[in-house]
């Protein structure tokens, strides 16, 4: 095809967008070319003024409206689903491998999650039996650093000498993959202007996940990913069904008022509103590892009246990690949890590239012990990641490897209770045998 004659009508379509006059014209479609035409200048001392400056220079914004913002006439094609079946030759459901080669690494294979097969739907989730399916819900509205929306497909590119759908767990001794079935979901699609619309679209991805039987893993985004994580926990579920565990240095309990709905981003205001509209108690919202320097005294007391089963890390440091994290385990025991990771809950140096690090946190093997303890104790139903910044990651690209260890920890767990051990101390006699204060 002609470039000219694609890239006219997009910028006529864009044009458009704007309120521009410009029209195709007959039949044929010709351009009425006058609207390229200069124009008189405007009196813009005589117009409406939206935030101090012309409504003329503002097209985006609704004139006397100035909670109102005007979309694009064609914002909706980002959420708009294509017909795979028409579009694809015709296939039974089920997941696609689409890896060459009997034996592949990762670094030589197709860049899948894990190099495992992929899904498309629901209907491929529950032909093939689905566990656990992964999931990109990109986002990028980020006030303490930028490049969180490639997060999702970076863990998919992961910088390591691993085997496409090989996975073996040295704490269990199981193999995790041959144990689960386990898939690449692929990634929801992200608008850059519409953040609470983005919330919409990925929280009906995960819809999609759940009425498949499978347990999403969701790798974000900004922590506002907990938003679109929360709507399709309630709404699946229903309130107070399931428990929240939020790993993070940070409360991210924002109070009501000015900037509400804008702090949803880093999910800022995402339980506490859950708590607000019923959907959650207080017993049920678990805390662990904050640390943060600029949270505040009402969200402390906010927390302690709510009832939230907060642990700081100051609890860890001064009565041991062994001892505080059992603590943690009983008050968990026997609920189904929605578990949220924020990645500066770890120390700083382990998470090189996430947009608000921390010091002092949990190491990785800590935190990996935790996931895995929780997938074989608990009935997880949905675990995501978020804050993971590449653009800011080191040149091993470690928070990434990181993250990728932490969810191996976890799937190695969830065989485990899968195969009908829930007990979170287990230890394999084999691994177990070795450690020295084994006779």
């Amino acid at each position: 095809m002609n470039k000219a004659k694609t890239l006219l009508p997009l910028t006529i379509s864009v044009m458009l967008a704007c309120g521009s006059a410009v029209a195709a014209g007959g039949p044929g479609g010709e351009i009425d070319y006058s609207a390229y035409q200069d124009k008189p200048a405007p009196n813009l001392k005589a117009e409406e003024k939206i935030n101090g400056f012309p409504a003329s220079m503002q097209p985006w914004r609704v004139p006397g409206e100035p909670n109102l913002i005007k979309r694009d006439t064609d914002w909706e094609g980002t959420y708009k689903r294509r017909d795979l079946d028409k579009i694809n030759p015709k296939r039974e459901p089920g997941p696609i491998d689409l890896q060459r080669y009997e034996y592949v690494t990762t670094k030589h294979g197709f860049p899948t999650y894990f190099g495992l097969p992929v899904a498309l739907n629901t209907e491929d989730l529950k032909a093939g039996d689905v566990d656990v399916a992964i999931v990109g819900l990109p986002s990028n509205f980020n006030m303490g650093g930028d490049g969180t929306a490639w997060a999702a497909n970076q863990l998919r590119f992961v910088r390591q000498y691993d085997f496409a759908g090989v996975g073996h767990d040295l704490v269990l001794n199981n193999h995790y993959f041959d144990i689960l079935n386990v898939v690449d979901y692929g990634n929801a699609n992200s608008h850059v202007s519409f953040m609470n619309d983005n919330f919409v679209e990925h929280a009906k991805v995960l819809r999609e996940i759940f009425e498949g039987g499978a347990t999403p893993i969701a790798i974000g985004g900004e922590h506002g990913t907990q938003v679109a994580s929360i709507m399709a926990v309630v709404d699946h579920y229903g309130p107070k069904e399931v428990a929240f565990v939020h790993f993070d240095a940070h409360m991210d309990y924002s109070t009501a008022g000015a900037g509400t709905l804008g702090l949803f981003t880093h999910g800022g205001r995402a339980r506490r509103f859950a708590h607000e509209n019923g959907w959650i108690d207080g017993a049920d919202m678990h805390s662990i590892g904050i640390r943060g320097a600029y949270d505040d005294a009402e969200r402390v007391e906010y927390l302690n009246a709510a009832g939230d089963k907060i642990h700081y890390m100051s609890e860890f440091e001064r009565k041991g990690f062994e001892a505080t994290w059992k603590k943690v385990r009983e008050e968990l025991k026997g609920k189904k949890l929605y578990i949220s990771v924020d990645v500066d809950v770890l120390d700083a140096p382990y998470v090189p590239g996430t947009s608000n690090p921390e010091a002092g946190g949990f190491t990785s093997a800590q935190m990996g012990r935790m996931l895995r303890e929780l997938a074989m104790q608990n009935d997880v139903v949905l675990l995501d990641f978020a804050e993971y910044t590449p653009l800011m990651d080191d040149n091993h690209y470690n928070t990434a490897n990181t993250i990728n260890r932490m969810m191996r920890a976890f799937l190695a767990g969830k065989a485990a209770r899968k195969e009908g051990n829930t007990d979170p101390d287990y230890i394999h006699p084999a691994i177990k045998q070795t450690y020295a204060d084994q006779k």
